[in-house]
């Protein structure tokens, strides 16, 4: 980890489990939308897997807006390929390929999903021991610094949250 790159942790009290950051084995699920802090926390969840003897799944959600105003087609990346799913694959495999080689002896599953990212992350949080996510929020006070799909993952994950910044 860089100097540049912090952690915190959180547990979640609705569900009792376990899953406190550093037990041994496990899942680490971690939320990768091509973005510099899901970078980190993908990083951060191949190490903390490698210290417990786990494995990672790296999870991204893509999710169309049912319409789009036609000065807005052709502006989103999603808007240049008939399959949003091939192209939301493409980043993490992309984001993965980066990274992997760091981490050789970490299993990475990859996960590409459809629905709302922080919904997502919260239904994997119930199976996983550890959820990681970046931590993308630029806001004026602290509330705003999680970002809100981390906010929203802190509020309502049933494990272990780290957010990576």
């Amino acid at each position: 980890m860089d100097e540049t790159s912090s952690t915190s942790s959180t547990s979640s009290t609705g569900s009792g489990r376990p899953g406190p950051v550093g037990e041994r084995g496990g899942t680490v699920v971690v939320g990768v939308d091509g973005s510099k802090a899901s970078r980190i926390a993908l990083r951060w969840a191949c190490a903390e897997a490698r210290a417990r003897g786990g494995h990672v799944v790296a999870l991204s959600v893509w999710h169309l807006y049912p319409l789009a105003p036609p000065d807005r087609v052709g502006a989103s990346p999603w808007w240049f390929t008939t399959d949003p799913e091939e192209a939301t694959r493409a980043l993490l495999d992309e984001v993965v390929g980066e990274i992997a080689p760091d981490f050789p002896d970490v299993t990475i599953e990859r996960e590409v999903v459809s629905g709302h990212a922080a919904e997502e992350l919260v239904r994997r949080s119930e199976t996983a021991d550890t959820l990681v996510v970046g931590a993308t929020g630029t806001g004026g006070f602290a509330g705003m610094l999680l970002g809100s799909t981390g906010g929203a993952v802190v509020e309502h994950a049933h494990c272990t949250v780290v957010l990576a910044r």
